[in-house]
Parts: C-alpha cells; sequence; structure tokens
C-alpha cells in the first residue's frame, strides 16, 4: 500500500515539481486564472501542484468520439466564447465533430495521507464533488467538478443542430464553465484562510 515520502525525499520531490511548475509558468503555458490558487496551494509544506486547468470550451474533430488519435482542436477557449467562435470552429469540421466543456481540474500530490485527507475535505467544502486520489504511488490527488458537456454538433463536415440550437448551446456552456470557475474562487477563498 501508500509509503510515505520521508522528508528529505518530499523536499527534493517538491522542490523538483515546483522548479518544473516555474518554468512552465515563464514559458506561459499555465492557465492564468490559476495562477493565484496554485501559488497558494504550493505555498503549503504538504502540497505540490502538478498540473492544472481552470475549465475550458472546446470544438473538437474527431474520427470516432472517444478515440484521441488523430483528433483536431478546431477551437478552444478558457474563457466564455461567442457564438461566432464556435459556428466558425464548427465550419471547419471534417468528421465527427462535438462541442465540449470541461470543468476545472488540479492535480496535487500530497506529502502524507493526512496531507491528501485534509486538502479533499477542503475541495469538497468548495464544491469539487468528484475529487479523489488517484495515486497513491506519489499520492496524488485530482481536483475536479462535474461541469461537463459533450454534445456532437456536426458530422462529415455538415452542422447537424439549427444555427438557434447552437445559440442555446453556447449559453448553456458559457454558464457552465462559469460555475467551475465560481467553484476556483471559492476554494481559494477557503485554502486563503487557512
Amino acid at each position: 500500500m501508500f509509503q510515505r515520502l520521508q522528508r528529505n525525499d518530499w523536499e527534493a520531490y517538491k522542490s523538483r515539481k515546483l522548479s518544473s511548475y516555474k518554468r512552465s509558468l515563464q514559458d506561459g503555458e499555465i492557465d492564468c486564472d490559476m495562477v493565484p490558487l496554485l501559488n497558494k496551494i504550493n505555498a503549503f509544506e504538504s502540497y505540490v501542484t502538478l498540473s492544472s486547468c481552470s475549465g475550458r470550451i472546446a470544438v473538437i474533430d474527431v474520427e470516432e468520439f472517444g478515440k484521441k488519435l488523430n483528433s483536431e482542436f478546431l477551437g478552444k477557449w478558457h474563457s466564455f466564447v461567442s457564438f461566432e467562435e464556435i459556428l466558425s470552429a464548427i465550419m471547419k469540421s471534417k468528421r465527427q465533430t462535438w462541442l465540449i466543456q470541461s470543468p476545472p481540474i488540479i492535480h496535487v500530490a500530497c506529502r502524507d495521507l493526512a496531507s491528501a485527507k485534509r486538502l479533499l475535505d477542503i475541495s469538497n467544502d468548495a464544491g469539487f464533488r468528484r475529487s479523489g486520489i488517484i495515486s497513491l504511488e506519489n499520492l496524488v490527488v485530482e481536483i475536479a467538478s462535474l461541469e461537463r458537456v459533450e454534445l456532437p454538433v456536426a458530422l462529415n463536415g455538415k452542422m447537424i443542430i439549427s444555427e438557434d440550437y447552437l445559440r442555446i448551446l453556447v449559453d448553456f456552456v458559457n454558464k457552465k464553465l462559469e460555475k467551475g470557475k465560481e467553484k476556483l474562487k471559492r476554494l481559494e477563498k477557503i485554502i486563503s484562510s487557512l
């Protein structure tokens, strides 16, 4: 089962991960909406963030849904999106095209099981109901939410929904994205108070 990292091992592990985080930050690879929260999590001795996304809306073209091989993003946004942006992305469709809204997600390595449990409790209090320990090898907690939408919108380059329905969907995915971002703010507020 899980073996707690010794203090020196944890400190070396966290130092390596923080160096990687700082490089990614300098290279602009980290979702800017996440930086304040990630910095607060990383300030705790028992945690280090591994990856994150504040939530996104995407239009993706695939050979077959569920298979990432040969998939292509036709559009990807981490903030509100307009009907025109989504429609423009869909017009590039060649195969199965899906409108996807993904919730926020954060992977955090924890020093020990007690720290992991504490982070799960905090995440749950902020509304992240799909959080859990996803790796016992390095004791990684996934902080995740339930806001997710996946809908087919085009097939073989032809839209299979009306523009009126697409307008409704764009409004819907924007609201779901906002709900996830509100949970991130709650999580940051709780962590700031510790």
